[in-house]
């Protein structure tokens, strides 16, 4: 029997999927941000048995494999260490994937385990408002989750946490953004790479495609990816507030029929409902053919939404849904709460007291 030993696991990673009558390898390159895959097909025969497999982290560190499949391997993991090599990479710090798996906690203060804490920010600039702060304010409050052992998590791993298919560090973090501001990557980007952090923008993508006021670029978005940062949806063009009835009263009109000014009449229950799905499908659509294939979540305009939007954006497969309701996040659930934190009342010192409000929750 042979041994394939890998220097640096943290690095490669092999995972053994078995799936129906073949067995694939799938080999994961991890270096930074910058993850390259591929698989490879090898009949089950060819394979000495299923317990030689790897079936933990502890163990990526030997793969165990038949002589006549490892010059193979070996062939493979050279082909991908040098694409890997030869691929440029960003001058900027970069984010490493399994970086919580390298952290030492135990020279941490414990706030809290098993539980996710998710911040909302929007703009940043110096004008700051009830939704905007400015570079120094953001600067601070990163600077002091990192200072309180906080530790920030990517969006997939979140994602997976809340699907009961991963842990998360203790006094886990995720940093989200809405809309679409352009200062995320002027002003953001910048401070969240020199910590190492990641984030999530959530775009109105009607306002990436025909801006009318400074907004993120689709190339913006495509660099920032290769560095940890992710995109999701904010509808399509559905950030708006409509008439729902003869009145003057203006509504969410994702969460609301709205009043047909030609017809002299509200929308039906269908017409409603077929409208929101246009909206919320043509904006996944729209990030999938920009950005490529991901999973697909939704945070609600003005934090409203109602069984019908739910329900369409389950049928779209749209696995988790973003509130401004605030709380902390355990598992299991697809209705995510959020601190908001990025307005110009919220002091470090005030963020600290909004997120310790939590930690026993």
């Amino acid at each position: 029997m042979n041994r394939l030993k890998l220097e640096n696991p943290m690095n490669l990673a092999f995972t053994v999927l078995l799936f129906s009558s073949f067995l694939f390898c799938l080999y994961v390159v991890l270096p930074a941000l910058s993850p390259k895959s591929f698989e490879q097909t090898i009949p089950p025969e060819r394979v000495i048995s299923q317990e030689q497999l790897v079936p933990s982290y502890e163990q990526f560190a030997e793969l165990v494999v038949e002589q006549e499949v490892k010059q193979e391997v070996k062939q493979v993991v050279q082909q991908l260490e040098l694409e890997t090599q030869q691929q440029p990479q960003p001058q900027q710090q970069q984010v490493n994937a399994l970086s919580f798996m390298q952290t030492d906690y135990s020279k941490q203060k414990v706030h809290y385990t098993n539980k996710v804490i998710v911040l909302t920010y929007h703009h940043i600039d110096d004008q700051e408002n009830g939704i905007t702060i400015s570079p120094q304010r953001f600067k601070s409050h990163m600077e002091r989750l990192k200072k309180e052992d906080y530790n920030v998590i990517s969006m997939e791993h979140f994602l997976h946490f809340m699907k009961s298919e991963a842990q998360v560090p203790q006094n886990a973090v995720l940093i989200t953004f809405d809309d679409g501001y352009e200062s995320f990557y002027t002003q953001a980007y910048p401070e969240l790479l020199r910590l190492g952090f990641h984030a999530t923008k959530f775009i109105v993508v009607d306002s990436i495609d025909h801006p009318k006021a400074p907004r993120l670029t689709w190339d913006q978005m495509r660099e920032m990816k290769q560095n940890g940062m992710s995109f999701y949806s904010h509808t399509y063009d559905h950030h708006d507030k409509v008439k729902a009835g003869s009145g003057n009263t203006l509504m969410p009109m994702l969460t609301n029929p709205i009043y047909l000014e030609n017809d002299k009449r509200v929308e039906t229950d269908d017409e409603y409902r077929k409208r929101i799905k246009f909206d919320l499908l043509k904006a996944e659509n729209r990030i999938e053919e920009e950005l490529g294939p991901q999973y697909r979540l939704l945070a609600f305009p003005f934090g409203a939404y109602n069984e019908t939007v739910m329900g369409v954006g389950k049928e779209l497969g749209i696995e988790l849904f973003f509130t401004t309701k605030e709380g902390i996040n355990t598992k299991g659930s697809n209705e995510i709460n959020r601190i908001h934190a990025g307005a110009a009342y919220v002091s470090e010192d005030d963020l600290m007291w909004k997120m310790k409000l939590y930690h026993k929750k």
